[in-house]
């Protein structure tokens, strides 16, 4: 499998790396790159040409978003690496607009599956791209910002950057 990487140490919310092969993007995590190709057990195959150019593109934009320049991300996912219902919420959770927020409910109620919101929170819990598909403007039906792959203080600044206050304890959307 040909995987190109990125990392990037400094930024608002910390380091994020990154990863690409032939098909687009595949990972966007909170921890530095070394976890990360431990994490997927990574041998060595040589880059992805295509995922050398997502890389490229994404660099520029995840900085940009970063610094409220940049609202919407241009790159190629590879969705093959998704499966099932994940698949479906991430999918609808890729087209929550800059700016708003929906909650697990509301994601569960579009899936056909009313009831289901819990089990909407475990596939975004498992996200492998944050920010790109933009889990962190998922929250509990009472406005309550629920868990977060790199953690609430992140969700938190994600949303402030994205115009919403964010007040409490429990942190909330207001």
């Amino acid at each position: 499998m040909a995987l190109t990487f990125a990392h990037i140490k400094d930024t608002p919310i910390g380091q994020i790396s990154l990863f690409a092969g032939d098909h687009g993007l595949q990972g966007v995590a909170f921890k530095n790159l070394t976890r990360v190709k431990e994490d997927l057990s990574f041998l060595d195959d040589g880059p992805s040409l295509h995922g050398l150019e997502t890389l490229g593109t994404l660099l520029v934009e995840i900085n940009a978003y970063l610094f409220g320049i940049q609202r919407v991300f241009s790159v190629d996912i590879d969705w093959d690496i998704i499966d099932g219902f994940q698949r479906e919420v991430l999918a609808i959770t890729a087209e929550i607009p800059y700016g708003k927020v929906v909650t697990y409910g509301e994601i569960a109620q579009e899936l056909g599956k009313p009831g289901a919101a819990r089990a909407v929170g475990s596939a975004l819990s498992h996200n492998p791209m944050p920010i790109v598909i933009p889990c962190h403007r998922v929250i509990g039906a009472d406005r309550v910002l629920r868990g977060y792959i790199g953690g609430e203080d992140i969700k938190a600044f994600l949303l402030r950057l994205e115009g919403h206050t964010i007040t409490g304890s429990p942190l909330m959307v207001r």
